[in-house]
């Protein structure tokens, strides 16, 4: 089991960010927090969650002789696990552990059925309250395949507040939030009502990335023409497509890219002015950090940027305003960021890609007539290469590109003047570059991304009228799938 004493917090609803021009920054513009439900009304979805993370960011103490007022100021619920579901739920009353499992107020429902704002219970409705009683608020799926989930519930007097996660069948000690997880039940209160799903984004060409994490799960994301950034997630261990893309923030957004770090995707985004921000969405608790933060060493007029990791260590890098190269690093180890940018070399570059090989950074950039270019930064020596060097096949006029790689060979696309898809690998243990490019198909494709589960690699693409596709080449069997296939949630222009 993973708790998570009250630190930081999954908004809800949606917070809108503003780029401030004058200070070169993001700042958080948070929605105003109005109930639309009554008391002991119909309440959807988003208002319970909005409910109970302000009680988690108020950290209010748990007390059984205490109430505590809801987020509205106008109504006191009691401060315990049951208040606290009771207050989530903007219940008439603080009901007990006991009386929530009650059909007048509830529906039992599978705990493999969980939804946002739903509860565990473990004392069952028979008019005995149970001296162990405990009930917990179910916040999202971490990981259905598994069972891993996030929650939130009011602890006990020592740790007040909290959220953790855990798996339904208690993980390692059997147990979710200190009590056997076998006694556990679902409860669903009767009067929530599912939220209008969020509109499916309209993607902006040239703006997609992805990075995947040890359960194998790849996590996709685009800027929408909106400016802020969408998310949506693939099991390839048999979860599948989330199916849905999810809304976080920004605005203004012009170009992303991601890498992982111990089951923490690491998201870039340059702003509009070229500054350069950074958010987390940890997979260890499901979290997503609040907020944007600038990277230090204050880039502007930046155009595009990659990053990769060695161990603990990101490496980072844009192309700046006169289209030269220019690199940072952020130690997730304990170290933080360097402070500052370092310019390498490079003219009128107009689009990055890297991977990392044994601790070897593959930086591949197009240049200003299409051509493709690579030079590398060999963390084992700290030394980077003198110069480009052109890859082999004679590429020209492409328009976008990716680097994945399975064991030591780098797999890179790029997006042909046709608008089709391109492929070369270089053999990094000695083999050395193909020296050549394959065509495979598509048409149109305005933007390119790509990681890898396994040994099989997974390429995610803008198409012309703003949906996304994909496609897998398979390197157990050197197969590439047959045709694309869109990614659910209906992404569109």
């Amino acid at each position: 089991m993973s708790v998570v004493k009250s630190s930081f917090t999954r908004t809800a609803l949606a917070a809108a960010l503003a780029v401030s021009a004058t200070a070169g920054a993001m700042t958080i513009s948070a929605a105003p927090a109005q109930a639309a439900s009554s008391v002991g009304g119909t309440i959807t979805t988003s208002e319970v969650m909005l409910r109970a993370n302000n009680w988690y960011q108020r950290d209010v103490p748990y007390d059984q002789g205490s109430y505590a007022t809801d987020i509205t100021g106008s109504k006191s619920y009691r401060q315990d696990c049951s208040g606290f579901i009771s207050m989530a739920w903007r219940l008439s009353s603080s009901e007990n552990t006991d009386s929530l499992d009650n059909r007048a107020r509830t529906t039992r429902v599978a705990l493999s059925d969980l939804q946002p704002g739903d509860a565990l219970d473990n004392d069952p409705g028979d008019g005995s309250i149970k001296g162990t009683g405990h009930v917990i608020l179910f916040d999202h799926w971490i990981n259905k395949a598994t069972g891993q989930f996030a929650f939130i519930h009011e602890a006990n007097p020592q740790d007040d507040m909290m959220a953790g996660s855990d798996y339904l069948s208690g993980g390692s000690d059997g147990r979710i939030a200190g009590h056997p997880a076998g006694e556990y039940f679902g409860l669903r209160y009767n009067k929530i009502a599912a939220d209008a799903p969020n509109p499916a984004p309209v993607s902006n060409a040239g703006t997609i990335t992805a990075s995947t994490t040890s359960d194998n799960t790849a996590h996709v994301s685009i800027v929408g023409t909106d400016g802020s950034l969408w998310s949506t997630d693939a099991n390839y261990t048999g979860g599948g497509w989330s199916g849905a893309w999810g809304r976080l923030d920004g605005s203004g957004l012009k170009a992303v890219t991601s890498v992982t770090v111990n089951d923490v995707v690491h998201v870039y985004a340059l702003g509009s002015t070229g500054r350069v921000y950074t958010k987390d969405a940890d997979y260890n608790t499901g979290q997503w950090s609040t907020g944007w933060v600038e990277v230090p060493g204050g880039a502007s007029g930046a155009q595009g940027l990659t990053a990769s990791a060695t161990g603990t260590t990101v490496h980072l890098q844009v192309i700046g305003s006169d289209g030269a190269l220019y690199t940072t690093d952020a130690s997730y180890g304990g170290g933080g960021w360097a402070g500052s940018w370092t310019r390498l070399d490079g003219s009128a570059l107009k689009a990055l890609t890297s991977v990392t090989v044994n601790d070897v950074v593959h930086v591949y950039a197009l240049g200003s007539t299409g051509r493709v270019y690579t030079k590398d930064a060999d963390y084992n020596t700290g030394q980077w290469s003198t110069g480009w060097a052109e890859v082999p096949g004679g590429a020209s006029g492409a328009q976008g590109l990716t680097a994945s790689a399975t064991g030591t060979t780098v797999h890179l696309q790029v997006i042909g003047s046709d608008g089709a898809l391109y492929t070369t690998d270089a053999n990094y243990g000695g083999g050395g570059w193909a020296g050549s490019w394959t065509r495979l198909d598509g048409s149109g494709l305005k933007a390119i991304t790509s990681t890898v589960t396994g040994n099989t690699m997974h390429i995610y693409a803008i198409g012309s009228t703003g949906k996304v596709f994909t496609k897998d080449a398979d390197y157990n069997t050197g197969q590439w799938s047959t045709g694309w296939a869109e990614v659910p949630g209906g992404a569109q222009a």
